[in-house]
């Protein structure tokens, strides 16, 4: 995944010199160049997510299904599960979990959606998501040890398609 994910952001930074060159020549016709202004401040809005190649969201989507997340953790339209936290917009819900008090209070140490959805897998008891579908989450129910039972390629499969959730 994070070979992939500089892939895609090799790819952005070359569309963005490739255009601004564009734009620099096409510029050069001898006149005056317009006065630039001072942007105007802009409503903070959520981060999106980098764009995960559709081969590894397919392939996410089939280990959710291989390794039973599916039987804990619901996604609307896809799975059902009530134990654990609803996953349907695990990337907006992240990041503010990740903005918030008691997560800052927790063990946990993510900065990134990423980061917190990798936590959240490999180290399950850093910070458990207070409300599941039937009331308070439980401590201790997730795998424990599911780093030493993915292959590190499903794992990052996995995680690329829960980034692509509620976006």
């Amino acid at each position: 995944m994070v070979n992939i994910m500089h892939r895609v952001r090799l790819e952005r930074v070359l569309f963005v010199a490739a255009a601004s060159a564009l734009l620099l020549a096409a510029g050069c016709g001898g006149s005056e160049p317009e006065p630039t202004k001072a942007p105007e401040p802009a409503a903070v809005a959520a981060v999106e997510p980098t764009k995960v190649p559709a081969d590894i969201v397919e392939k996410g989507k089939a280990v959710y299904n291989q390794y039973g997340c599916q039987a804990c953790h619901a996604i609307k339209g896809f799975a059902e599960g009530q134990v654990g936290p609803e996953l349907t917009n695990i990337y907006v819900s992240a990041q503010k979990t990740i903005a918030s008090a008691e997560y800052k209070r927790s063990a946990g140490k993510a900065t990134t959606v990423e980061e917190y959805i990798r936590e959240s897998i490999l180290n399950p008891n850093a910070y458990v998501v207070p409300q599941c579908p039937t009331g308070p989450c439980p401590q201790g129910v997730m795998i424990q040890n599911f780093e030493q039972q993915i292959s590190k390629d499903e794992l990052e499969a996995l995680i690329g398609y829960l980034m692509t959730l509620g976006r």
